[in-house]
């Protein structure tokens, strides 16, 4: 494996596309989506090979090209077709996107912007399809673990653009939900999946008994689920150190506080992204009592 290595992807709908290697860092790989897409293997020689994905935010007209860390084996399924030394752009990019195991679906994001280009109404429906299916799958099987979600530490940092100088809830979120607009549809979903998992750890009768005033109490009926909601959004809210101190010791929970409005984050963005409401049902459920575990001494 070397810097510069292109292999074809297969993609749906009997597409191809392809990936380019932009720094290797021990077994990991930063991978660069090409702009190609066809019903051919590429070449060398294919137009868009050479050229990135883009994506470009609306709000401030930024192009972003897509970068990804990967790591583990090449998957069979791509197919080696050169090398091509970087352009002096291209060296010294960075990402802090991790992908996880590099599969054979690492190409996706150029088809779905083809799909959505040439064909949104159906891509829509598509994806609307799949989402439902895989969300009566989870139902049917009582599954209760998270689907895909967005790299953690991507995930801390759009949750660092909350600004607390501003008392104003609404204009709290603002700069979080414009960075997470420039994101595909499917990137604002991984978001949604991440903070729902985050909130369905922090569900726990332990830290119900800690949140404040109306904490948890077997003997007192006052304790509202929708408070301990609010009040585990505040935690995460506050960021990694606060979410992971928390997690660890109940009693840190922080008392009297809550941040409701945390989870109009994923759908403000998604509004923005596609102009339609946001739906999506995250593979754990963030509603209080949903951690089964967390809750084994009172269901």
């Amino acid at each position: 494996m070397q810097v510069g290595d292109i292999f074809a992807t297969p993609l749906p709908m009997n597409k191809y596309g392809a990936v380019k290697v932009m720094n290797i860092i021990n077994h990991s790989y930063l991978l660069s989506i090409t702009s190609y897409i066809g019903e051919q293997i590429p070449t060398i020689e294919s137009k868009g090979i050479h050229h990135i994905l883009i994506t470009e935010s609306i709000a401030d007209g930024v192009e972003k090209p897509l970068f990804e860390w990967t790591n583990g084996r090449v998957p069979r399924e791509l197919i080696f077709i050169g090398n091509v030394s970087l352009t002096a752009d291209e060296i010294g990019v960075e990402s802090n996107i991790y992908a996880g195991e590099w599969i054979k679906e690492c190409g996706i994001d150029v088809y779905y912007k083809w799909r959505e280009e040439t064909d949104p109404i159906g891509f829509e429906l598509e994806m609307k399809s799949q989402i439902e299916e895989a969300d009566a799958y989870a139902r049917k099987h009582s599954v209760s673990k998270p689907k895909k979600m967005m790299d953690d530490q991507l995930f801390w940092e759009i949750i660092s653009l909350l600004d607390w100088r501003k008392e104003d809830e609404k204009e709290i979120i603002e700069a979080a939900v414009k960075e997470l607009y420039t994101f595909t549809a499917w990137k604002i979903r991984h978001f949604e999946e991440t903070l729902s998992y985050k909130l369905f750890l922090l569900d726990t009768e332990e830290h119900a008994k800690e949140m404040g005033e109306y904490r948890f109490s077997q003997q007192d009926q006052h304790f509202s689920p929708d408070l301990f909601l609010y009040a585990r959004c505040a935690v995460v809210a506050r960021g990694k150190e606060v979410f992971e101190d928390v997690l660890s010791n109940p009693s840190k929970m922080i008392k009297d506080t809550e941040f409701e409005t945390l989870l109009s984050l994923s759908s403000e963005a998604y509004y923005l992204k596609m102009g339609k409401e946001f739906e999506y049902e995250s593979g754990c459920s963030y509603e209080t009592f949903s951690n089964k575990e967390g809750w084994s001494n009172n269901l």
